[in-house]
């Protein structure tokens, strides 16, 4: 087995478990919130909790998501402008615009390992969940972007071409 079948299907691993986390954590989510609107309009008594760990939740879903659409180069873009210009140009927009993505995701990975240290002895107001956990949502996100992002850049030097909508998972 070459090296590159192995990176390939670490990766492939890697986005199937993020996928299964990404549904568990809505379908939980989607529990959470019906729980709460039955518990506070049907037996008129709230629970303190659901609305601290649906926004909990959405942050996670929304950060391990964020690599998702980054794996299928799904993040807006300006492809009008890019599409504008000769291949040759085109390649060089498509670089530069992943090198920039790259700078702001190595700036957005140190600085939450600072909040992470930060926060490290915080707790939620409701539940009294460590502040760590919603924020390493961004840690883990940012790594999930970071690996997807590089391995779109990669492609630009593989195959010679940018990423575009057409080999997009529909």
């Amino acid at each position: 087995m070459s090296s590159t079948s192995l990176m390939a299907k670490a990766l492939k691993t890697m986005e199937t478990v993020v996928e299964w986390a990404v549904t568990v954590i809505v379908a939980i989510m989607v529990v959470n919130i019906s729980l709460g609107v039955f518990c506070r309009y049907v037996l008129n008594d709230a629970l303190f909790w659901t609305e601290e760990m649906s926004r909990y939740l959405m942050i996670w879903a929304g950060m391990l998501g964020a690599g998702l659409a980054m794996k299928d180069d799904g993040h807006v873009g300006l492809n009008f402008f890019v599409d504008i210009f000769p291949t040759k140009a085109k390649w060089v927009f498509r670089f530069l615009s992943r090198l920039v993505v790259t700078v702001f995701l190595a700036i957005l990975l140190i600085k939450s390992f600072d909040y992470l240290r930060t926060l490290s002895i915080q707790k939620s107001a409701a539940m009294e969940l460590p502040m760590v956990i919603p924020y390493l949502s961004v840690t883990l996100g940012a790594i999930l972007m970071s690996i997807e992002n590089l391995v779109l850049m990669a492609r630009l030097f593989v195959k010679a071409e940018a990423p575009t909508t057409e080999g997009r998972k529909e």
